[in-house]
Parts: structure tokens; C-alpha cells; sequence
């Protein structure tokens, strides 16, 4: 465990004490969870109940999962709902305190206090491209403003509110149905599957699922890419300071619940980074054997997500084809998208309010929602929709300067070439910035593309080639070029 206590704050200066928000983890791994959910599980567990016979049954499911999968799956490959070709999965995290669940909804029973808001503090779409076999985890950070305009509610403000105040408002479908469509709204991809999770299934999840390291200490394992260090509520008295050195780390469900919800020095946005990193790794210890075969870890599953979870209707044959799914699905075939300020360029797509708060967690809008009416999000499904179909040059993050090598008429840079107009078309999910004019290049191509990476972003230098029909040149051989520090630059001509 990577954690040390700090004593209480008590001096004057630090008497205004920030109270402990649990839900804010909701690592809501019910999609993922659904893939466990092999051949017949729910609909004779539910029948059954959790009796012998219910037992008997599971032992004889991990037999046919252990030596007839393969069988089935030649005979029977089922599908998942999608919408062309993409099927997505919505993941909430519920805040907890003071909060029950009846085994259809989450309530307050603390109307009256600061607690049991329900606020949906983690909000993930899991988005599943059948063409490519690409899945896309979106974290859609709490504070993002979003409009909610309907009969039974008008809302304008962060997107955790709006579960319980569609739930408060009785809405047709309640607090599910109207966050469904606000996400939708958001990303502008369909949701087929909906999974609801209080914080205590987070933790009862990892339990059950857990393996025993050589201190003895039941968890999981990540892999962390860079060193944590951050705070995190001790009570209701003060903070404990938390450390996660980087690479392989073993975690407890309390130390995931550390990792995962800490953002004090941080950010939502790195928390929810952390959180994609949880998922994955728990997603690889659900479809492991220790799981799939073993009854009792089954059934221990299905009892928290029964008591602690509002699930959407999933049949046998879609439980069977997400577990195929999962089983097939490569590593790097798995990409990661924050809405964040930094998406696509400095508050390029998502602008963060007001400018002046230098903090972790601020109000965000999209930057242009003037440009859509009634779609103000309509940047930021381009360029997600740009991801889902360029995700290695996503993944890849360069920077693009585009020179101009004459001005245009009204004293701007001349960019009005055909070859450069086709690639901006393409709205590729990458930083491609019109800068300023250059005379002093020796050149009298069209377009001369100038590599600064160093093998750094080969996909980009592939593409940016292609497009362009240009050879490279090796950008150590013009360094005074390069200068925004850009991985690529571009130099045009203006078409005659």
C-alpha cells in the first residue's frame, strides 16, 4: 500500500475543510462486468435464485466455458445493438452518501442535507467500432456544462447534476433516460447499454474478483505510466497523502479507490485517466479463467450488480456476443479519449470557465457552440468521430505548423492551395495550425513537408505524405524552420 497519513489540519488558516465526495470514483465497470455473464447466467440464476441447485449450475457452466466455448462460438455468434456499426456503453458513478438503492433506483435519505445529491461524479462512454474491432473509452469530465431543455425539466449547469435532477423532476425513463440523452447530446454517438454503480460495488468488485500478492493483500494489478502524488479526504478532518510510484503496482480496492478518485493536485482529467487504467485492468482479471470458472466468484459478481447497480436489459445472446468480444480484443486496439482543454489544441473544442481560476477543476463549455444552432456540441462529435476513424495519428499527438510561402491579397498568409484545402477537409484529430508567412525557403514546390519528429510519429509522417504527394524532407537539415516546435511543418504555395 503506497500511502502515508497526514495529521489533522487544525491551524486557522486551514480550518475550511473539504467534505469527503465518495461517489466521485464510480469506476462503473458494468459493461464490462456484463461480459462475464457467460451462457444462461442471469436468466437461471434469477430463476433459480442462490440455492444449491443455482450453485450446481455454475459449476457445470464453468465446464462448458472450460471445454465447449469454442463449439458454441463457431454455432452461435450473436451481436450487439448498434447504430452503423458502432455499439457504446454508458458507465456512471453515483455518489453514495446518504444514498439508497431499492433495487430499482438510488435515493436520498438525506433530502434535507448536503449529502445524497446523487451526483454521477464519473461518466464514461465505452464505444465498440465492429469494422476495425477498435474499442474508445470517452471520460466525460463532471463540470462539462451541458443545456437540458425538456417538459418535465429546464436545466443549465455541469453534467453530474442532471441524474438527480431529472430523477427529482420525474421524467419520463428518470434520471437514466435523461442523462442517456445528455451524453448523447455531448459525444453525438447512440447509447445501447447503460450501466448505474454505487461507490460500494467499486470496491466489492475489486474484492471479488482480487488475487493475493505475496504480502498477502487481495487487489489488482496496473500498470501506472507516471508517479502520483496527491491527496486524498481522510473523514471529514483533513487529507492523507497518497503515492503511486510509475510502472507495475499492485493495488488493494481501497488503494484503486485512492488512485482512482484523487484529483486535488491533479485534475479531473488525469483522474480520469486513472480511472481508464482501472477498467482495463480490471476488465483483463473478469475474462481471466480465476474468474470465468469459478462459481463462487460468478455468483458474487451478480449479487453486487443485483444490489448495487441499475443495469439496462441485456439478453443472452448480447451477453454472449460482448463476451466474444471482449476475449477477442487486442491491447492496442483500445484508445482513451478526455474532454478535456487540451483536446485537439489549447481550447481548441472545449473551453474552460472563467480563465482566471488557476485550479484543478473549473466549469467548461465548448468552444464553439455558436457555430451548430442547436447542436453545440457539434465540434467536439467531429472530431471524436475523426478519432474513431484516425486513432493511431490520435494516439500519436503531433503538432503541425502550415507556412505560407506568399501573403494573400488582404495581407494575410496565402494558404489557398488545393492539396493543403483537402487535408484540412479531412478534419484530422491532430493539431494543424495556419501560422505565417515565410520567404527566406529555397524551394519552389507546392508543398514541401518538413519532418521535425525523429521517427517519433510515424503514422503522421505516413499520412501527411501520402495526402500531401510530397517527398519528406529530413527537418535537422532547415532547423531555423521549425519554429513553434512543431513535430511536422508544411510549406505552401499557393495553386495558380
Amino acid at each position: 500500500m503506497y500511502s502515508t497519513k497526514f495529521t489533522t489540519i487544525n491551524d486557522t488558516r486551514t480550518r475550511k475543510i473539504v467534505k469527503l465526495r465518495k461517489g466521485r470514483v464510480g469506476l462503473l465497470i458494468a459493461f464490462i462486468i456484463f461480459l462475464v455473464m457467460d451462457i444462461f447466467l442471469v436468466g437461471e440464476y434469477k430463476a433459480r435464485g442462490v440455492n444449491a441447485v443455482g450453485y450446481q449450475l455454475m459449476e457445470k457452466i464453468g465446464g462448458i466455458i472450460e471445454t465447449g466455448d469454442n463449439i458454441l462460438g463457431a454455432i452461435w455468434n450473436p451481436e450487439l445493438a448498434h447504430e452503423d456499426n458502432i455499439t457504446s456503453a454508458l458507465l456512471v458513478g453515483i455518489d453514495t452518501r446518504d444514498v439508497a438503492f431499492d433495487g430499482n433506483e438510488f435515493y436520498s435519505t438525506d433530502p434535507d442535507g448536503q449529502h445524497g445529491t446523487r451526483n454521477t461524479d464519473t461518466i464514461i462512454q465505452v464505444v465498440y467500432d465492429h469494422n476495425e474491432g477498435r474499442v474508445f473509452m470517452i471520460s466525460i469530465p463532471r463540470d462539462i456544462g451541458v443545456d437540458v431543455e425538456k417538459d418535465c425539466l429546464e436545466f443549465h449547469g455541469s453534467i453530474h447534476w442532471v441524474y438527480d435532477k431529472a430523477q427529482g423532476a420525474n421524467c419520463p425513463g428518470g434520471g437514466v433516460q435523461t442523462l442517456v440523452e445528455t451524453v448523447e447530446n455531448v459525444t453525438g454517438i447512440k447509447v445501447h447499454y447503460y450501466g448505474f454503480v454505487s461507490l460500494e460495488a467499486f470496491t466489492d468488485i475489486i474484492d471479488a474478483i482480487g488475487e493475493t500478492n505475496e504480502e498477502g493483500e487481495h487487489g489488482i494489478w496496473i500498470d501506472n505510466p507516471s508517479v502520483v502524488y496527491d491527496f486524498y479526504p481522510l473523514g471529514d478532518t483533513g487529507w492523507e497523502n497518497v503515492y503511486f510510484p510509475e510502472g507495475r503496482q499492485f493495488l488493494t480496492s481501497e488503494d484503486a479507490l485512492k488512485y482512482a478518485r484523487s484529483r486535488k493536485a491533479s485534475s479531473d482529467f488525469a483522474r480520469s485517466r486513472r480511472q481508464q487504467i482501472v477498467i482495463q485492468a480490471v476488465k483483463d482479471k473478469v475474462l481471466s479463467s480465476d474468474t470465468l470458472l469459478s462459481p463462487n466468484k460468478l455468483l458474487e459478481l451478480f449479487d453486487i450488480f443485483r444490489n448495487k447497480t441499475i443495469i439496462s436489459e441485456i439478453s443472452l445472446k448480447e451477453m454472449r456476443a460482448a463476451l466474444n468480444i471482449a476475449r477477442d480484443l487486442q491491447e492496442d486496439k483500445m484508445y482513451t479519449i478526455v474532454l478535456e482543454p487540451k483536446l485537439g489544441g489549447s481550447e481548441a473544442l472545449i473551453n474552460r470557465q472563467p480563465h482566471d481560476r488557476n485550479t484543478a477543476q473549473y466549469y467548461m463549455v465548448p468552444t464553439h457552440w455558436a457555430d451548430c444552432p442547436g447542436n453545440e456540441f457539434c465540434r467536439v462529435q467531429e472530431y471524436i468521430q475523426s478519432i474513431i476513424e484516425y486513432p493511431q495519428i490520435y494516439e500519436e499527438k503531433a503538432k503541425v505548423s502550415v507556412y505560407a510561402r506568399g501573403y494573400h491579397y488582404e495581407g494575410k498568409p496565402n494558404l489557398d492551395n488545393s492539396l493543403y484545402q483537402e487535408l484540412l477537409q479531412k478534419k484530422l484529430p491532430m493539431q494543424l495550425v495556419d501560422s505565417q508567412y515565410l520567404a527566406n525557403i529555397p524551394r519552389d514546390e507546392d508543398i514541401v513537408l518538413y519532418d521535425f519528429s525523429d521517427g517519433s510519429k510515424p503514422e503522421v509522417l505516413q499520412y501527411l505524405s501520402s495526402a500531401l504527394h510530397v517527398s519528406v524532407v529530413d527537418g535537422s537539415e532547415v532547423p531555423y524552420i521549425r519554429l513553434n516546435k512543431e513535430d511536422f511543418a508544411i510549406v505552401v504555395n499557393a495553386s495558380e
